[in-house]
């Protein structure tokens, strides 16, 4: 059989059954077996990779959360935050604070005294809670510790801010007869200089002691509505006062410290204004209890409280008024020890203040008193006053019985005088009881009309007394009582008149009456003497 024919009539090549085949879906002319078998093998599907997905999502979902998570908290106490060992996690502050609030209107405790009872509320006790200044310290309570820690709630916190109630015993008098005499709180004075403070003594008080239902009231408000007030039962006592002697000492050292650190304003290096004494104490108040809640502006050393606000209206009522950006020199005498005996001008320094610099020097204030240091510094510019001095100082010659006006170095006047009367005449030098000094010394009393009266007992056993009338212009430097005056007569004696007079004091220097009083204005406390032969 032979099939020649049909395979021409399909392939044309001679190639038989086959020919059509390979050419359709067989392996192409010129490939081998192993080429065949690899283009029959069915193609593989691509693998999809789904995990990175995953990833992503939970990376998304997580970012998702914590960005919520810090959202939620931004205003709120964060997670294990407590207060007073309570839970206030993911409160607001206005929540916390109305929670306190409502607490502290609710609280009411009651007292028995020898068969009397009373309900003592916190509003009858005084307790002052600043429910806003502890809520605020809940919402910011853990946000200084790391952020990885910031949102866990097994990361606790607690809050216990102190309340120190002013406890009066007065208030239970009134509601179970008892018969208090309330203590009085140690305090804080100006010396009679005014330029320190000095303790006040306290005292003790008797009768119904309010401190412990005090600590009742105290102890419900922090259980937070967990506890109700438990029955306190009265007697008798000693009441101490709140703030003793110790505590206002401690006070007292605090202050002075400041006082004399000249806490004030500077502008870098130059202090440009003092708080002064007055300014500091009535701008502070003594707090006992360390622990206890500060109130808005308020900081702390120790037992001393500075309130802000008061600082900052000392500042603006007392001190800002008196800058200039002009200044006037300080002029001064000073005497031959260039030690400053009296001021003519203080002068002052020209100060700007850079516009809004001082807006906030209160609260700065207090924050740095707080911290130990005295000077609060603000953004200006100074220029720098200069010091004019005048030196003053007198010489009194015995032998000549002159004294001779010193300014700056140079004689301006003499006048005459009249020594002691026992110093000789011509030489000036001592020959028995009643001499005038010779040395240096200092004018360390004035008085501008006096009675001088004194005694001195003699070597022989004699004493000598005087009680003289309106001795005028009298400059004290010796402790024994040798002053420079007005010549001690019934009638005027002029400069020129004691010329022709001999020494007749018991050691003083006489003056004329028509010049003892330029000395007495030339010359003031502290200005130096010198008296020779």
């Amino acid at each position: 059989m032979s099939f020649s024919n049909g395979n021409h009539g399909v392939g044309g090549d001679g190639e038989g059954l086959f020919a059509p085949a390979t050419q359709g879906v067989g392996r192409p002319a010129g490939a081998d077996v192993d080429d065949l078998e690899i283009a029959r093998k069915p193609q593989q599907p691509k693998k999809r990779r789904i995990w990175p997905w995953i990833v992503l999502g939970a990376v998304v979902l997580a970012g998702a959360a914590a960005t919520g998570t810090y959202a939620y908290f931004q205003n709120r106490a964060l997670p294990g935050t407590t207060l007073w060992g309570h839970s206030v996690a993911g409160k607001d502050e206005s929540q916390i604070a109305r929670m306190i609030d409502d607490q502290v209107a609710s609280v009411s405790v009651p007292v028995s005294y020898e068969g009397t009872t009373a309900n003592v509320t916190a509003a009858d006790l005084g307790i002052d809670v600043d429910a806003d200044a502890i809520a605020k310290q809940a919402v910011d309570a853990k946000r200084d510790g790391s952020v990885w820690t910031r949102y866990m709630p097994w990361d606790k916190k607690d809050v216990d801010p102190q309340i120190t109630p002013e406890t009066d015993a007065s208030v239970l008098d009134a509601k179970l007869g008892t018969n208090s005499t309330k203590p009085v709180d140690a305090s804080l004075k100006l010396t009679d200089d005014g330029a320190h403070v000095e303790t006040v003594s306290g005292a003790d008080g008797s009768g119904a002691d309010a401190k412990d239902v005090a600590d009742e009231a105290v102890r419900t408000i922090t259980s937070l509505g967990g506890s109700t007030a438990k029955t306190v039962e009265l007697t008798m006592d000693t009441i101490k006062p709140t703030i003793d002697d110790a505590t206002a000492g401690e006070a007292k050292e605090t202050l002075n410290k400041l006082i004399d650190g000249n806490a004030g304003i500077a502008i870098g290096d130059e202090k440009v204004a003092s708080f002064g004494a007055k300014a500091l104490l009535d701008s502070v108040r003594i707090e006992p209890n360390k622990e206890s809640t500060l109130k808005d502006g308020e900081s702390r050393d120790g037992v001393v409280v500075y309130d802000a606000a008061k600082l900052q209206k000392h500042y603006d009522d007392d001190i800002k008024p008196h800058y200039s950006s002009t200044k006037e020199d300080r002029e001064v005498i000073v005497n031959n020890n260039d030690e400053e005996i009296k001021v003519i001008s203080e002068g002052h320094d020209g100060v700007t203040i850079k516009e809004g610099a001082d807006a906030n020097v209160g609260q700065q204030a207090a924050e740095a008193f707080a911290n130990g240091k005295s000077d609060v510094q603000v953004d200006g510019d100074v220029d720098k006053m200069q010091v004019k001095k005048t030196k003053r100082h007198i010489i009194v010659d015995m032998s000549d019985k002159k004294l001779y006006f010193i300014e700056n170095g140079k004689q301006i006047k003499a006048i005459n005088v009249l020594v002691g009367q026992d110093n000789n005449d011509t030489t000036g030098a001592c020959e028995g009881d009643f001499c005038t000094p010779t040395g240096d010394f200092k004018i360390f009393r004035k008085m501008e009309n006096e009675t001088m009266r004194g005694n001195i007992k003699l070597p022989d056993g004699r004493v000598e007394k005087w009680d003289i009338p309106n001795v005028g212009f009298s400059n004290y430097f010796t402790d024994d009582g040798c002053a420079i005056h007005r010549i001690a007569t019934s009638a005027p004696v002029s400069n020129d008149e004691l010329t022709s007079m001999v020494n007749r004091t018991h050691g003083c220097v006489s003056l004329g009456w028509d010049t003892a009083q330029s000395l007495y204005d030339f010359a003031p406390l502290g200005t130096t003497v010198h008296i020779q032969l």
